[in-house]
């Protein structure tokens, strides 16, 4: 085969590739670069960002205009692409997930915080009755990898360090889990 023949062979497998994306054009998808779309949204907010260079990917989004994203759709866009957004002060750092549970997130001791949903937050909950230490493996399979659970015997507390949504989630099932527990028996107590 000669050099026009293998060209000629090659433009024709290229065809559908270019047929394809530009059907995935005209479908009303929106792909931008995720720095692009932070610019955008710091240009028309005033809100400062600080992003980390790891920050790369090009999220698709259907029915959503770019120039009109509110600050709960960023955040759902950064989680969808495993990036947080974590306030400090007047300026907000966008780094990969997980670095969330190193990084200062708002700390909670209520499981009734406010907080937008993909928001990283901590929380410290105190069980009554149920053993704080026996909770974590019940518990730590619903957490996304980033993020954090750990036990202290001591105090019998918990730290979640997770997404708002989930944090509140797991904070109401510790709840539900500590009302079914007998009252009075604590870790070094035989069940």
């Amino acid at each position: 085969m000669n050099v026009s023949t293998r060209l000629a062979l090659l433009v024709l497998l290229c065809v559908p590739l270019v047929a394809d994306a530009q059907e995935s054009a005209d479908s009303g998808a929106g792909q931008f670069e995720l720095t692009d779309i932070i610019r955008k949204f710091s240009e028309r907010t005033g809100r400062k960002f600080i992003v980390d260079p790891r920050v790369r990917a090009i999220p698709v989004l259907y029915g959503i205009d770019t120039d009109k994203l509110t600050y709960e759709q960023l955040l759902m866009t950064l989680t969808v692409n495993q990036f947080v957004a974590i306030s400090q002060g007047d300026v907000t750092l966008v780094i990969p997930d997980v670095n969330a549970r190193q990084s200062p997130t708002p700390i909670y001791t209520d499981g009734r915080f406010k907080a937008a949903d993909d928001e990283w937050v901590t929380l410290l909950l105190e069980p009554k009755n149920a053993c704080a230490p026996h909770l974590v493996p019940i518990l730590r399979p619903m957490m996304p990898q980033a993020a954090h659970l750990a036990a202290n015997p001591q105090g019998n507390s918990l730290i979640v360090v997770d997404r708002a949504v989930n944090a509140r989630r797991i904070a109401t099932l510790i709840d539900k889990i500590d009302a079914d527990a007998p009252a009075g028996r604590g870790c070094d107590e035989k069940k």
